[in-house]
């Protein structure tokens, strides 16, 4: 007679347990269907590809990146994660400058990339930019950033907030600087006394 009750009682825990787990499965379904209908997919997926950009039959920029997401629709981009680096080339297919960063974004339509984390700007000549975003604007081979940044040649160091330049970093324009220059004295000091 007691297993009969034993029996009994054993049941109502069970389904109440029963219960409260298929409301609270009930729940996180509705949680995850919210979180993944607004969710954007990419429509296409690369890891560690390279792709080459020209510009009259001629090579203008070569982009190797760690993983690409393409998205389409509404806001069509290109989303590389995972470490990228962008070359330059100049008209005799000479690599001018790169372009490295963590991860980016790049809007065909409008030609533009928004580099970000650790971006680091390098041309031929050795000048290194160092900031955490930098925008290149394809058709007008600008970059430009409002962000601080470093720039070292050799010895020199000169820290700003915000700059225009061509995308080899040859002609630039930098505002709010500081920093340390080095200039080699031309002459000897007893030359300048006339002695």
């Amino acid at each position: 007679m007691v297993r009969g009750n034993l029996k009994k009682y054993w049941k109502i825990p069970v389904a109440f347990a029963a219960g409260i787990f298929f409301v609270s499965c009930g729940n996180d379904i509705e949680e995850i269907k919210a979180l993944t209908e607004n969710k954007e997919l990419a429509v296409q997926t690369v890891e560690n590809g390279t792709f080459h950009y020209t510009s009259r039959g001629e090579l203008s920029n070569k982009l190797v990146a760690g993983i690409l997401d393409r998205y389409e629709g509404e806001d069509p981009r290109i989303e590389v994660s995972e470490g990228f680096t962008l070359f330059i080339y100049d008209s005799l297919e000479q690599v001018e400058a790169t372009l490295t960063a963590r991860r980016g974004t790049f809007y065909d339509t409008e030609g533009r990339l928004i580099a970000r984390e650790d971006v680091i700007l390098e041309n031929s000549e050795g000048n290194k930019l160092n900031t955490e975003e930098l925008i290149w604007v394809q058709d007008s081979d600008k970059v430009y950033t409002d962000k601080p940044f470093i720039l070292t040649k050799d010895q020199d160091t000169i820290q700003g907030i915000g700059l225009i330049s061509d995308s080899k970093f040859k002609k630039r324009q930098m505002n709010k600087l500081t920093g340390k220059i080095y200039v080699d004295d031309p002459a000897p000091k007893d030359s300048l006394d006339g002695n």
